[in-house]
């Protein structure tokens, strides 16, 4: 962490760019709840005036932060894929991104701070799904779907750590036994609720999104 805060530009001089780079540099290391104006100033060896000189409010701040954290996103470059495993590819590597630097995730919470930020993911997905026929509303619709499906799971990718089931035991450990009588269903899979792999939940999910997408398609609906 010493390499990424090195050397900040003093004073006068500071540059909007700089305190960015360094604000986000100690939310990553120490999470949103503990950042505040004073410690990123003592990070820059500043005077606190002197970052408001940049950002008139830690709002205004935060959001170039998140700008920043979500500028550099890889999206998939695959034009020969079939359409499906593109859209999948797309929705995988928004969700990497989002859970790169969980400490970020909620600044990605912010509905403004997240569409001003993605425009090109934005305009991938769109792209895609008129691809596949969907137009104007249709196509923001379908795309929707795919986008906060993906930063929905990004969101509580934390969650998935620890929830109430060991690996080898499922929910025996946690909830006991159950009536049979009463939940025969649950009962009977119980031994099938181990611990939640995320990221093959997430996969399994999304496929099943973009296939239901691609079968409700216009493109698909037109008769000969």
């Amino acid at each position: 962490m010493t390499d990424t805060l090195a050397a900040p530009t003093r004073g006068t001089g500071l540059q909007p760019e700089e305190i960015v780079r360094v604000a986000h540099a100690l939310i990553s290391e120490h999470g949103l709840a503990w950042f505040s104006m004073r410690k990123l100033a003592t990070a820059l060896d500043v005077n606190p005036m002197t970052v408001y000189l940049r950002f008139d409010s830690k709002d205004e701040l935060l959001d170039a932060v998140a700008r920043r954290g979500l500028a550099d996103i890889e999206l998939p470059i695959a034009a020969d894929a079939p359409w499906e495993e593109r859209a999948v590819e797309l929705c995988l590597a928004v969700r990497s991104h989002l859970v790169r630097d969980r400490h970020l995730l909620g600044l990605y919470a912010s509905a403004n701070r997240l569409s001003s930020a993605v425009l090109t993911a934005v305009e991938h997905g769109l792209t895609l799904m008129e691809e596949i026929g969907y137009r104007d509303d249709d196509a923001v619709l379908a795309f929707r779907s795919l986008f906060w499906h993906t930063v929905g799971f990004a969101l509580i990718s934390n969650q998935f750590d620890s929830f109430p089931a060991d690996a080898e035991g499922g929910l025996h450990e946690t909830v006991g036994p159950v009536d049979a009588d009463s939940h025969p269903v649950f009962a009977r899979s119980m031994p099938s609720f181990t611990s939640v792999n995320g990221d093959q939940l997430f996969a399994h999910t999304t496929r099943l999104l973009v296939a239901g997408l691609l079968s409700d398609a216009p493109e698909l609906q037109e008769t000969p």
